[in-house]
């Protein structure tokens, strides 16, 4: 791992750090099921913005991290984590609101009971990714003298993924927000230590 390369990535760790905040927000203003088709596509658009925004910061992180094993677990389980996360995000930001739009008459009686099923496989299963990644990654930066992302990466990598595995909680509205702001939090955590250009001390 080159150090010299971590510490390049100060526009990125502001991206990075920008993004997951901004996530936290429009989580904040996560549309209901009565809310207006348009905000719910606008709300849900712009979250995957920001999913992708983080994909691309990880992969120049990985990059300098070098591509050891451990970096390497940690990007695939990442950006296959994103990918669950756009899913689950477009079943509920743009398919739902579109079957909306047909006569009650032309959807079938277990058509939304389906849609909210898979939502919650695609969020669950992408969380789970996400959390292993995030582990990855900070098993990663711990062995690269960067303790304290390291440390608290792994903590917030694990633990709701393990409470996820477990059923002890779901991605239903309380353990999806538990979930999400542990992760998104870490990643504001990494963006900060990214732009302010930290020398294994974080």
């Amino acid at each position: 791992m080159d150090d010299d390369k971590l510490q390049s990535l100060r526009l990125p760790g502001m991206l990075l750090a920008g993004a997951a905040l901004v996530a936290v927000v429009l989580m904040h203003h996560h549309p209901h099921g009565g809310d207006g088709a348009g905000l719910i596509r606008s709300v849900h658009g712009a979250l995957s913005a920001m999913i992708v925004i983080q994909a691309a910061v990880m992969i120049l992180v990985a990059r300098a991290l070098g591509w050891s094993f451990h970096v390497a677990l940690g990007l695939a389980f990442f950006v296959l984590g994103i990918c669950g996360a756009l899913v689950a995000g477009s079943i509920n930001g743009f398919v739902v609101p579109a079957l909306l739009d047909y006569p009650a008459s032309d959807i079938g009686s277990g058509t939304f009971e389906l849609a909210w099923e898979l939502n919650q496989q695609f969020a669950r299963n992408g969380a789970v990714a996400v959390g292993t990644g995030i582990a990855f990654f900070g098993l990663s930066l711990w062995r690269a003298g960067w303790r304290l992302t390291g440390a608290v990466g792994l903590i917030a990598g694990l633990v709701p993924a393990a409470l996820l595995i477990a059923g002890a909680i779901d991605m239903r509205f309380y353990g999806a927000m538990f979930t999400y702001i542990s992760q998104l939090s870490w990643l504001i955590l990494l963006g900060l230590m990214l732009a302010r250009g930290a020398r294994r001390t974080g």
